[in-house]
């Protein structure tokens, strides 16, 4: 600053020109750079679970400037010649991402050519003229809504918000906002279903809840979702008899996920080489440091916790790119094959056994096999029946087994 308090009004403003002019180069380069390391997947080796989160965590941008950037270094692999219009600063980079959605081989040319030049809000009424949407259906929006609507919109109890108008309108993207150091305004658009729950609830929770406060109602359904999830995956945490696993069984017994789950404390436990770790805590799944596939044994000190993108990272590197990507075609024929319309069988078929009957005669068959006694797993399914549980077989396996294993 004080350097420039020195220079003239001409040089100050050419000065300016230049510094512009090559923020603007340095944008372009910094998507060249970021498109080249998204096709090396490079992020991954950089503990970070996505290009989005390397953006954030590695080069401390905020999550807008990282969502833009990734928007466009993608749509930029399709249409390269949108990094000249940014370059050059024709076109500046929100608005590259405004058009990032609306791009095709047959509209880049003209509508780039439109685009030059614009404002955000130019680009705005450009793409509203491209591409019209229907109109909003008329309301009238009380300042003050009614408190029951007001709860069930805001599900905080924090601002306010009117009723929705009668056509169903797209959901708008959740939105968690802090309000202070212990208080966040959620915001989402529910179903009428969901809206019929809540209500449900508020008055079965009369009682407990007599401010029906939709924020201590849907703690309390968390909560228990939370511990009904934590007891499916990692079982009660009580000690129970070890059952020897079968030899070839890829099955990690629950006293193995508990105590990998309690020491990664539930997030990818992937380091890269300057030991950081990722931050991903969503998609997870307990992997074998030494593969399975080698001969690595299921054990605690074998087992990691991996997100989905470090998960097949470490599949390239121990099986090469060739074996995984064949691995992904074969799985992607074995899902068309099923997706596709049997044959004709040439013979009559046998008659079906009832849907119930098929599914608790499947449901034993697979608690017997994973070690529990015959006569254990009748007795179960049994009661099942008679507490008249869905007789499908993925709600029933689950039933069954917190009734084997309280």
């Amino acid at each position: 600053m004080r350097a420039l308090s020195s220079v003239s009004d001409r040089e100050l403003r050419e000065r300016l020109t230049a510094a512009v002019s090559a923020e603007r180069m340095a944008a372009a380069d910094v998507i060249y750079h970021l498109v080249e390391l998204d096709r090396r997947q490079l992020y991954r080796e950089d503990a970070c679970s996505s290009l989005y989160a390397y953006c954030v965590e590695r080069l401390g941008y905020s999550e807008d400037g990282a969502t833009k950037r990734m928007r466009v270094a993608r749509i930029s692999q399709q249409f390269p010649q949108i990094l000249d219009e940014l370059a050059s600063g024709a076109i500046h980079l929100t608005g590259l991402f405004l058009l990032s959605g609306h791009l095709t081989e047959e509209n880049v040319d003209r509508l780039l050519a439109e685009a030059r030049g614009k404002s955000k809000r130019q680009l705005e009424e450009l793409l509203a003229r491209w591409f019209p949407k229907p109109d909003v259906a008329a309301t009238i929006t009380p300042s003050v809504p009614e408190p029951a609507q007001a709860e069930l919109s805001t599900m905080s109890g924090a601002g306010s918000s009117g009723p929705p108008p009668a056509p169903p309108v797209p959901a708008a993207r959740a939105r968690v906002e802090p309000l202070s150091a212990t208080t966040f305004r959620v915001e989402f658009t529910a179903s009428a279903a969901l809206r019929d729950k809540l209500e449900h609830a508020r008055n079965l929770l009369s009682h407990a809840v007599p401010s029906g406060d939709l924020a201590a109602l849907i703690e309390r359904a968390i909560d228990e979702l939370i511990a009904v999830e934590t007891k499916r995956r990692s079982g009660t945490g009580k000690p129970r008899k070890h059952r020897q696993t079968k030899p070839g069984s890829r099955h990690v017994p629950v006293e193995v996920q508990r105590a990998v789950r309690e020491r990664d404390e539930d997030q990818c436990a992937f380091v890269d080489a300057e030991g950081r770790r990722c931050s991903e805590k969503r998609f997870l799944t307990i992997e074998h440091l030494e593969p399975f596939a080698l001969g690595g044994p299921t054990t605690v000190e074998n087992c990691c916790l991996l997100c989905s993108s470090h998960n097949a990272y470490r599949a390239r590197q121990v099986f090469g790119e060739e074996h995984v990507a064949r691995k992904v075609e074969e799985a992607r024929a074995d899902r068309d094959a099923a997706a596709a319309e049997p044959a004709e069988p040439t013979e009559p078929a046998a008659p079906a056994a009832p849907p119930e009957r098929d599914a608790f005669q499947k449901v034993q068959y697979a608690l017997v096999h994973m070690g529990f006694k015959a006569t254990q797993a009748k007795r179960a399914l049994e009661e099942l029946r008679r507490r008249g549980v869905e007789p499908q077989p993925a709600p029933l396996l689950r039933a069954a087994i917190t009734v084997l294993m309280p």
